[in-house]
């Protein structure tokens, strides 16, 4: 009686810690004349209620990435699945690269012991093409499963070759077994007519697969064609095609808007322009040219107003560290106003002085403001219009294009450089968006034969072209045009070469005094004093805590497997 007891304990013993492991697992891979794959699992496993309860999940990859990065998903549909020869219930479900099929009821748990899975289903693209074969390289079980395996085994069948099974003699066989990436040869293969098989010679732990390559003639599978290859690349990269179309459609929205609203008006004769358009000051000059206000603007319309008698301005040296300031004087009565002068007057007292540094001045930032909206209410959207709608809808277009490239999963280059080429053409865009009216060409061109003027300085050209003689007072009068089209080194350079600084510098006198008293007047430094008033009115204008007190630069096939390598593979585990 002991004897039995001690036996029984034994027995109920060995089955209470038998090993939970895959007894068998044998693929059977029929390959079809069109590329369809159909392979049949069979999976035996040894349950004992530890990791397999219910059932076991069973893991396969679908989505890849190819060597350019660009996303690849293969079709798989499950068409049968069993557990000791009858149906099972199954669910598939999305992972995250790829398809994972859990069998099982999940209300019925397991009974200890030997069972039998068998899932049957199709895929497509696992073949590859190559000059000189055609090949299946298949990871048979795949190397995530959490369960040792005590044998792998394949089977796989070729579609004939005309009337007759493929020779065996033309079939090519190779494995690999191990961990993902090992080049194990623990298995034995045989090609047949028509196929192959494939088994391992050693059990495998968990991680651990088997990888077969069959080589076969070309010709007995036929290759996908162009269309498939169309239709599976729009298929698997539509975020990238997505991405595409949308870029197009950006550049053509643009080009459309720029066609209808961004073009100009044919331009007039050019030719040399003794005076200033009618109507127009420095300031309004500049504002037509450039089609906005900057603190060039202003400087020239303070240079203007000293020009006219209405104020001087004289420049002091406040330190190495701390720039230049600018007294402002008013010395004069009223005068003619000028688009923008009377907005731009105002920094000057009836009596007294101003004195403007780098420090902020509400006085001439409300000078300023006041600068940029005059100017807008003269000349409104008479003259031209910047079409910043058309650049806004733009710029909401290739957002939206963006956005529809990481929504569809396109492959994070491409994402960034649509992204770095759509801001190019935007920049581009602000520049030839912006377009004259007619009146506001014609009124163009009398700037731009004011440039001409203004930028000669050749004596021979100033006798061909039959300009007006060099005087103190013509230099005076154009020098603020001078400044508003940024000119002013060729004007006072021309000037100096006929009349010497110090008659430059008696001509300005009256209204303008440099750090040095205009003693050594040069058009190259004048030019430096003017972008210190520019970085003045700017400093003076900018209330505290509006910009960043940070620096900035800126200004305008077959061979070479491997264990787990290949089409199918994935893994499992139980549930």
């Amino acid at each position: 009686m002991k004897w039995f007891v001690f036996f029984m304990g034994v027995i109920l013993s060995t089955g209470t810690n038998a090993e939970e492991r895959i007894l068998s697992f044998h693929s059977s891979i029929r390959i079809a004349a069109d590329g369809w794959l159909t392979v049949t699992e069979s999976i035996a496993a040894q349950v004992e209620g530890r990791q397999i309860k219910r059932g076991i999940l069973r893991d396969f990859p679908t989505d890849y990435r190819d060597r350019l990065g660009r996303s690849v998903t293969l079709p798989f549909e499950v068409q049968r699945v069993t557990r000791d020869g009858n149906p099972e219930p199954y669910s598939v479900s999305r992972q995250a690269n790829g398809a994972s099929v859990r069998i099982g009821n999940p209300n019925v748990l397991l009974p200890s012991g030997r069972h039998v899975y068998e899932i049957t289903y199709r895929s497509r693209w696992q073949l590859g093409f190559f000059d000189a074969h055609d090949e299946l390289y298949w990871n048979v079980n795949g190397n995530g499963w959490t369960f040792a395996m005590d044998e792998i085994s394949a089977a796989v069948s070729l579609p004939p070759m005309g009337a007759a099974p493929v020779p065996a003699a033309l079939l090519k066989l190779e494995a690999y077994t191990g961990p993902f990436g090992a080049r194990g040869r623990d298995y034995l293969a045989e090609a047949s007519d028509g196929g192959a098989a494939f088994r391992t010679t050693r059990r495998l732990g968990a991680g651990e697969g088997l990888t077969i390559v069959l080589m076969f003639p070309k010709g007995i599978v036929a290759p996908p064609s162009s269309r498939d290859r169309l239709d599976r690349w729009l298929k698997d990269n539509f975020g990238e095609a997505a991405g595409v179309a949308g870029f197009l459609v950006f550049l053509s929205f643009l080009y459309w808007r720029w066609s209808v609203v961004g073009r100009d008006p044919r331009s007039g004769p050019a030719f040399p322009r003794y005076e200033a358009p009618r109507g127009l000051g420095p300031a309004g000059v500049r504002y037509l040219d450039r089609m906005t206000c900057d603190d060039r603007c202003f400087a020239s319309a303070l240079l203007g107003l000293g020009q006219r008698g209405y104020l001087k301005i004289r420049q002091t040296d406040a330190g190495l560290l701390q720039g230049s300031r600018y007294r402002i004087e008013r010395t004069g009565g009223a005068v003619e106003w000028l688009p923008g002068d009377q907005a731009v007057s105002a920094i000057a007292p009836p009596a007294g002085v101003r004195d403007i540094g780098r420090d902020y001045d509400p006085a001439v930032q409300e000078a300023r403001a006041g600068l940029d909206a005059e100017l807008k209410k003269h000349f409104g959207a008479r003259l031209f219009s910047r079409n910043r709608g058309s650049l806004a809808v733009a710029g909401l277009l290739g957002a939206a294009v963006i956005w529809m490239m990481f929504a569809w999963h396109a492959v994070l280059p491409l994402i960034l450089g649509a992204a770095v080429l759509m801001l190019v053409a935007l920049l581009i865009a602000a520049k030839l968006l912006p377009a004259y009216t007619p009146e506001g060409r014609r009124l163009e061109d009398e700037v731009d034969g004011l440039r001409q003027y203004l930028s000669v300085a050749e004596g021979d050209e100033l006798a061909r072209l039959k300009m007006p003689p060099r005087s103190k007072e013509e230099f005076a009068k154009f020098l603020p045009y001078a400044v508003a089209l940024g000119v002013e080194t060729a004007w006072a350079d021309a000037f100096a070469k006929v009349l010497g600084a110090a008659a430059l510098a008696a001509a300005t006198a009256n209204y303008y005094a440099s750090s040095d008293g205009n003693s050594t007047f040069s058009g190259s430094g004048f030019t430096d004093s003017i972008a210190d008033m520019g970085k003045t009115i700017s400093a003076a204008s900018t209330p505290p805590g509006s910009s960043s007190g940070g620096s900035d630069s800126g200004g305008g096939g077959g061979g070479g497997g491997s264990s787990g390598g290949g089409g199918g593979g994935g893994g499992g585990s139980g549930w």
